[in-house]
């Protein structure tokens, strides 16, 4: 189970990844930045990479627990 949480923070961390370069730095790039959706997407990111990150944490924790 350890594992399995981990691999899925590690998903949700290459998820956050892909949301930061599709949400904030491509309207950068292409010249339509609007504020409402770099709000919407750094928000997202945020919710999306501490969730990952407090998952690989948690599965840490539990594959300690198991050893």
């Amino acid at each position: 189970m350890s594992e399995a949480l981990k691999e899925l923070g590690k998903h949700l961390l290459n998820l956050a990844l892909a949301v930061a370069v599709y949400l904030l730095i491509q309207p950068f790039l292409k010249e339509k930045f609007s504020f409402k959706v770099f709000i919407i997407g750094f928000l997202f990111y945020l919710l999306l990479a501490s969730l990952g990150f407090l998952l690989i944490i948690f599965g840490s924790k539990l594959s300690n627990k198991e050893d």
